[in-house]
């Protein structure tokens, strides 16, 4: 089946995975979707974590939330709601029946078990090719939409500063979060010997660890870790420098938009879940955390920042 391009009253709809790491990995999809189809309406399916990464976003038609724990009769009348539609094509990296259930008129196809793996974005953005054979990656993102009062409220965290190097010292697992207090040695050193400027990032749950050791921190480093929005994140790591992070959502984003990343890994495999910045760097030494050093980040830290 062939569609036109130009056709405005064409219908896609794009359904993504749940945490919002996974769900940012498939963003390069929607950016190649929406500069193969400019015109076209894209709805997305996602689950709740991650929804408000994407609101208001103009490049988006619906939002349709997934609830896991949804009854049969709303998961049913979920599905006639999104049927409805009609969709021309539907993209499905959740790998479900949903879009034989919905019916759209051309779909991608179920991923199998045995197909080769790689990257997670690449598997992605693979699957999609699969359906439609001449889509190019995109150019530009547009799968965040930062509005004026998403600028202006990260604004208001970084207190004027606009040199700075972000710091997400969280992680969703616990397994995948390097030690506090060695974060604390790490950011002491880029203050006091780099002459950084720092900015913690981080949720609400990140921000209460942070606090544990926020009074080992010199004076300067703002500690906006708990207290932005997502979109606000996304606006704050767009103009940093260079990112140092856990394996987490975080990282992902930094890495959509191609801010350079230092990433500490323990347990998750990094050629399928690294940093995707063009210069990136993994620090993993076995599956533990805990084997990574301060000395070691300190000296990658130096490699990054000497380079420019």
């Amino acid at each position: 089946m062939r569609f036109e391009r130009s056709g405005i009253d064409m219908k896609i709809l794009f359904i993504t995975l749940s945490n919002i790491g996974d769900v940012i990995l498939t963003f390069p999809v929607f950016d190649a979707l929406h500069e193969h189809y400019p015109h076209a309406k894209i709805s997305v399916v996602l689950g709740p974590k991650a929804r408000h990464l994407l609101e208001r976003n103009p490049f988006l038609g619906r939002i349709y939330v997934y609830e896991k724990g949804a009854t049969l009769k709303e998961r049913l009348r979920w599905l006639k709601d999104l049927r409805r539609e009609k969709f021309d094509l539907i993209v499905d990296l959740r790998n479900t029946m949903m879009p034989y259930l919905i019916r759209g008129r051309k779909r991608t196809r179920p991923a199998l078990s045995f197909q080769k793996r790689g990257h997670k974005r690449d598997e992605h953005f693979n699957r999609l090719k699969q359906c439609i054979k001449d889509i190019l990656p995109a150019k530009g993102s547009y799968a965040v939409h930062a509005d004026k009062a998403d600028r202006a409220g990260a604004l208001g965290h970084l207190l004027g500063i606009k040199d700075y190097i972000v710091v997400a010292p969280g992680a969703a697992d616990h397994r995948k979060r390097w030690p506090q207090d060695r974060f604390a040695k790490v950011i002491t050193y880029l203050v006091k010997t780099c002459h950084a400027q720092v900015v913690i990032v981080g949720d609400k749950k990140d921000g209460r660890a942070v606090q544990a050791v926020f009074h080992k921190l010199p004076a300067g480093v703002i500690d906006a870790c708990g207290f932005t929005t997502l979109r606000e994140l996304a606006v704050i790591l767009k103009g940093a420098k260079l990112a140092l992070l856990n394996d987490s959502g975080i990282m992902h984003l930094a890495s959509y938009y191609n801010i350079p990343v230092i990433a500490l890994f323990g347990p998750t495999d990094p050629v399928h879940y690294g940093p995707w910045s063009a210069r990136s760097l993994v620090i993993r030494h076995g599956k533990s955390l805990d084997n990574i050093s301060v000395e070691e980040v300190c000296s990658a830290l130096d490699a990054f920042l000497n380079a420019g």
